[in-house]
């Protein structure tokens, strides 16, 4: 590619309207990400948001409003703290519930796509966990392939030209699933809702946004709930089970450290004490979730005493080039390495000799790993989707295989990413991965539970 063979920190590109800023350096990223009284991430939530969800001249006004702080207030002072370790316990445990119910149904012999499996248990569990036991896609749960269908063409739709026409299928995604939402808000539903959704609709409802526009805000909280933690596991899955002698190296780790009972799983020995789990996590997420930090700039900026920065441009740290970079990871870095983040969560650059060092000297700078954002912009949702990948992976690991169907003679592994669509969310795959589903010798009559 030729990105890659630029290898200055920061260029500039001319687009139709000014200029585009684009950083390539983890150090510079991290200057960029410092810098968030005049790189702001609100602005362009303003100027995106209502294109993304199809919001009305009269929301945009509200929500663009310095006054209101629709969007600071409602990450700052509820998704932010209610996402946080110390407070989603609760949120956690009905989720893992919702997983362990799942795994119960699971019949011996299940065929199935294993990203369609995954992708739609996982909204299936997030959206009942987030919203209550009559959530519009536990209601018509056809909906729960309208958002899908919403989401897979989300770039046509926020195009904005003719989507009804352009973007058929995503229009009508999402305007199913809106309606649903606005029905499920007059009939009062949301009062069983976590506290989250509670604390947000009554902030919209303060600011004046009527439940329908509301509506549209819930499917745009539904994508950060349910895509890319659902898309990274369905990729976790592919990679571990694909690999069996890193699928025999899992089953060890986790049966020596996380298993409390011949049945119980639990997150926290996931997360304090499976390394090799974690950092096949987010050695996935280097590949399937380079995400890109985009930013308004507001005010002139100099970047690291050097980089100068002008008002009403846009700044983006782009995290395919720093994902992809040999230099930041090392001579494999086009290759899957599920041990590069086991010594840290940045990750440790690979030596000639294919080894991944303990040594400090070797680990990773913080801002080249983008799978969450970063500065400001942070995913909130980060530990969350940690407990939902960890978790349901942990439970696919110890209690199933996975064969080819009937009629496959091997199972087709590595589907190929999507890698030219414009990137939303995480990559998802451009054909179907076929399995069967059997479960472990031995453990065929195992009830699953899952402990937070």
């Amino acid at each position: 590619m030729k990105s890659k063979r630029i290898h200055h920190p920061i260029v500039t590109l001319p687009v139709a309207n000014g200029r585009m800023y684009i950083v390539s350096s983890p150090a510079l990223a991290s200057q960029v990400q410092r810098a968030s009284a005049s790189l702001s991430f609100e602005q362009l939530t303003v100027e995106v948001g209502p294109r993304l969800l199809g919001i009305d001249e009269k929301t945009k006004r509200i929500i663009a409003d310095p006054k209101t702080k629709v969007v600071s207030h409602a990450l700052n002072h509820i998704i932010h703290p209610y996402l946080g370790p110390a407070e989603m316990e609760g949120l956690c445990v009905t989720q893992l519930q919702r997983f362990t119910d799942f795994f119960d149904g699971i019949l011996s012999g299940l065929e199935t796509d294993l990203f369609r499996l995954v992708t739609r248990e996982i909204t299936r569990a997030g959206m009942a966990t987030y919203y209550g036991p009559e959530n519009p896609m536990a209601i018509q749960t056809d909906l729960i392939d309208e958002f899908w269908n919403w989401e897979t063409g989300i770039v046509a739709y926020m195009v904005g030209i003719m989507p009804q026409w352009t973007a058929r299928r995503a229009y009508n995604g999402i305007n199913r699933c809106a309606k649903g939402f606005e029905e499920y808000f007059n009939r009062g539903r949301h009062a069983q809702a976590s506290e989250l959704v509670r604390r947000r609709q009554k902030l919209h409802d303060d600011a004046g946004i009527s439940y329908s526009q509301q509506s549209r805000l819930e499917v745009g909280l539904s994508l950060g709930i349910n895509v890319n933690a659902s898309i990274t596991l369905f990729w976790v899955l592919n990679n571990v089970f694909s690999r069996p002698s890193l699928l025999a190296e899992l089953r060890h780790e986790i049966q020596s450290n996380a298993i409390l009972l011949p049945n119980t799983i639990s997150f926290a020995a996931l997360r304090d004490s499976c390394p090799l789990l974690n950092s096949v996590y987010r050695e996935t997420m280097r590949f399937c979730a380079p995400m890109s930090t985009t930013r308004y700039v507001s005010d002139d900026t100099l970047i690291a005493d050097r980089y100068l920065l002008r008002k009403d441009s846009i700044v983006q740290i782009i995290g395919g080039l720093l994902h992809s970079d040999p230099g930041i990871w090392g001579h494999d870095v086009d290759s899957f390495n599920p041990r590069r983040f086991y010594h840290t969560p940045n990750g440790s650059k690979t030596s000639d000799n294919g080894r991944v060092p303990a040594s400090k000297g070797s680990q990773i700078h913080p801002a080249a790993f983008r799978a969450f954002g970063g500065g400001t912009s942070l995913c909130p949702g980060r530990h969350f989707a940690q407990v939902e990948v960890l978790s349901f992976a942990a439970t696919m690991v110890m209690g199933w295989d996975m064969e080819p169907p009937k009629g496959q003679e091997k199972i087709r592994w590595d589907p190929p990413m999507d890698e030219k669509t414009f990137l939303v969310a995480a990559i998802k795959p451009l054909r179907n991965l076929d399995v069967k589903l059997v479960r472990r010798q031995g453990m065929e009559d195992t009830k699953w539970v899952l402990q937070y």
